[in-house]
């Protein structure tokens, strides 16, 4: 299962942890990035935030992994299910054409 995840700052961290927190989130990253959960990761250009994609095969895989994210008690975070386009074009002509069958 894949997931985009996006996260915005929320409220400001403490000055004296800025080095101490962009460290552990650069140590989340790597790890989650070695185990092949991390797909891909982004910092948003001017925004203190960022998004990437996950890939766990639960979502209580996913639980863990936030929940270690170091910025996770600072920010908004986003979960989005992703799907295959295909599949979810598929299924949407199947829906308008079931919707239309008795029109």
């Amino acid at each position: 299962m894949r997931f985009l995840i996006v996260t915005k700052s929320k409220i400001p961290f403490p000055p004296e942890m800025a080095a101490s927190l962009f460290d552990a989130m650069q140590g989340w990253v790597d790890a989650n990035t070695k185990s092949g959960r991390m797909e891909q990761a982004w910092a948003f250009a001017g925004i203190p935030g960022g998004c990437g994609i996950l890939k766990v095969d639960s979502l209580e895989e996913l639980t863990n992994v936030m929940t270690s994210m170091p910025f996770g008690p600072f920010s908004n975070v986003e979960v989005y299910g992703l799907s295959d386009i295909k599949q979810a074009l598929d299924a949407g002509k199947q829906a308008v054409a079931m919707m239309t069958k008795g029109a």
